[in-house]
């Protein structure tokens, strides 16, 4: 009994330590791509490849400048507004 004592701080570690694992891993399917509505095509342009303050700006308005997808596709994925704003090009 008094060896089963003098390790529960130890136990409660190790459950500790394998509950944050179980509880912290990232969803296999989190979106990658980045998106901006283009009012001319009036489609979603990808522009994951661009850099923000260097390839484009989002100049303050109320519209979304950059957004995500649940599955990386606008016309099935489920909508996630990462920065309002204008999307202006450099």
């Amino acid at each position: 009994m008094k060896k089963l004592i003098k390790n529960m701080p130890l136990l409660a570690f190790v459950l500790a330590a394998a509950s944050a694992l179980a509880f912290n891993m990232p969803q296999a399917n989190e979106p990658t791509k980045v998106f901006t509505w283009n009012d001319q095509t009036m489609e979603y342009d990808e522009i994951t490849h661009l850099e923000i303050g260097e390839d484009y700006v989002c100049n303050p308005s109320s519209e979304e400048c950059r957004v995500e997808f649940s599955n990386d596709n606008p016309d099935t994925g489920v909508k996630n507004v990462l920065t309002n704003g204008e999307f202006t090009e450099l």
